[in-house]
Formats: C-alpha cells, sequence, structure tokens
C-alpha cells in the first residue's frame, strides 16, 4: 500500500465518522516518518481531549499500524503537564480502527451523578421518568 492509499482509506474512514462536520476542518493529517517508513498522522479535538491517530501502511512483509493515544488538553489544578493514555492499537485494520474509536469514546465519557434529591429518595431519577422502568430498580440500587 502506498502512502497516498494510506491517506485515502484514513479519509475514508474519517469521513464515515464526522457527523455534522464533513469537511477536513474537523481534524488534522500529517505525515510522518520513523525508521524509513512513511507514515500519517491524524489529530482530533475535542472540548477538553487531543487524540493522535498514527497510522503505516501494510506491505509484503509487513501488516502495518495503527494505533492512538489521548490526552488531556490542559493540565489538572498544580500540574504543569497533561496526562494521557495509550489507546487501542494493532495492525492497520478497520477492526483496529472500530477498537480505536471505541477507546475515544470510552475516553470522552464522564460519571453521572445522581441528584441530591434522589439520593435521599424524595424523587425519582430523571432517567427513569418516560422510560417504562419502574422506579423500584433504581431504588434497589441504592
Amino acid at each position: 500500500m502506498e502512502l497516498q492509499e494510506l491517506k485515502d482509506q484514513l479519509v475514508k474512514w474519517m469521513d464515515s465518522i464526522k457527523y455534522g462536520y464533513r469537511d477536513s476542518d474537523s481534524y488534522m493529517m500529517e505525515t510522518e516518518s520513523i525508521d524509513g517508513k512513511q507514515g500519517v498522522r491524524i489529530v482530533l479535538f475535542t472540548d477538553v481531549n487531543k487524540y493522535n491517530i498514527v497510522a503505516y501502511a501494510p506491505s509484503d512483509d509487513y501488516s502495518g499500524y495503527l494505533g492512538a493515544m489521548g490526552s488531556s488538553r490542559k493540565p489538572r489544578a498544580g500540574e504543569d503537564w497533561t496526562r494521557g493514555n495509550d489507546l487501542a492499537d494493532g495492525d492497520f485494520s478497520q477492526e483496529t480502527w472500530i477498537e480505536i474509536l471505541g477507546d475515544i469514546v470510552g475516553y470522552e465519557l464522564v460519571k453521572i451523578h445522581r441528584s441530591v434529591k434522589y439520593l435521599y429518595g424524595v424523587e425519582e431519577p430523571p432517567s427513569c421518568r418516560g422510560a417504562g422502568i419502574p422506579i423500584e430498580e433504581f431504588k434497589s440500587e441504592k
């Protein structure tokens, strides 16, 4: 696979997930080289995080590489560095791509805090209203 084919495949995968952002302004793509191999880096931003996705094309004796890292865009209070984590990686394949997307979604999830009224049994949680879920199921979880 040539470098342009690698880029084309990544653009195709990106186009399939860009809800509401149908142009290349929603991510950055740049070429990079490590140990003589040409690769591509995609950089994505959310409100609080930055994601680097790195891809190297497969060849006859190499299955390619696709991997990602997530990092905070700003340091926590009292720290002068940003925290980050490795996300999924593997060969250059759609399966690895889907694992990376799953990790990004998981990285973006935040804890849902139950309302004070619900914690003290005054009111049912908002998630129960109109959902057809008996409130008893939620009260038994406390």
